[in-house]
């Protein structure tokens, strides 16, 4: 399960923190034409560590991800959950199965969003940026919460509001469930082909109930 638009209300300005990046890459001279405010910070990372040697690329990785971790403290002192889905995540407590949560969230804005929403005891395991060397839409930090709990792709999906999470769940092999609660339109979610899409997470039991029958 993502966080950021799925769990908590969507309230991270990706745009402000792209830029930000970019005028990192413009002083460094390593800003090529295609790096845009458009273009994520994965796939920028991902053009970098393809011609960059290891040093150089993770002290820059690791710039910009402070960057990112300076923007998501910030924002999770004011994120809230989304309607219902405190509601939600009790009632799916209650089913047996486990319950992952994988974010592109660092774990300092994952661990204070925790805190102040008391989300700790409904996730059986927890993967952020900083536990993985890849971010979605890369299958490694799904594959990393299906090992802790021991479950097969087969066996789970991968619900998120983003492009990125229906690519992490296809690359990985889950069942993927778009939600329509952050920041991309329905049309777009919908290109990507999920294998279902929701209004919002408070839709889950109603789908995992039409499943086990």
């Amino acid at each position: 399960m993502d966080m950021d638009g799925t769990v908590t209300r969507f309230n991270l300005d990706f745009t402000q923190a792209r830029r930000r990046v970019l005028q990192d890459l413009e002083a460094m001279k390593l800003r090529t034409p295609e790096m845009s405010e458009q273009m994520s910070i994965y796939l920028m990372l991902k053009r970098l560590k393809e011609t960059l040697d290891k040093d150089t690329f993770l002290k820059i990785r690791r710039k910009f991800y402070d960057i990112l971790q300076e923007m998501e403290v910030g924002a999770a002192q004011e994120v809230e959950l989304y309607p219902g889905a405190l509601e939600t995540l009790r009632k799916l407590r209650t089913y047996q199965v486990k319950i992952g949560l994988v974010t592109n969230n660092g774990r300092a804005g994952t661990e204070t969003t925790f805190r102040r929403l008391a989300l700790s005891e409904f996730f059986d395991v927890v993967v952020t940026r900083d536990d993985c060397e890849e971010m979605k839409p890369d299958p490694g930090p799904v594959r990393k919460a299906l090992r802790s709990v021991r479950v097969h792709p087969q066996d789970a999906m991968l619900v998120g509001d983003g492009l990125m999470d229906i690519r992490a769940a296809k690359a990985a092999g889950l069942s993927s469930v778009a939600v329509s609660t952050g920041p991309f339109p329905r049309e777009r979610l919908l290109e990507a082909q999920p294998d279902y899409l929701l209004n919002s997470i408070n839709d889950l039991p109603t789908l995992l109930e039409h499943m086990s029958n």
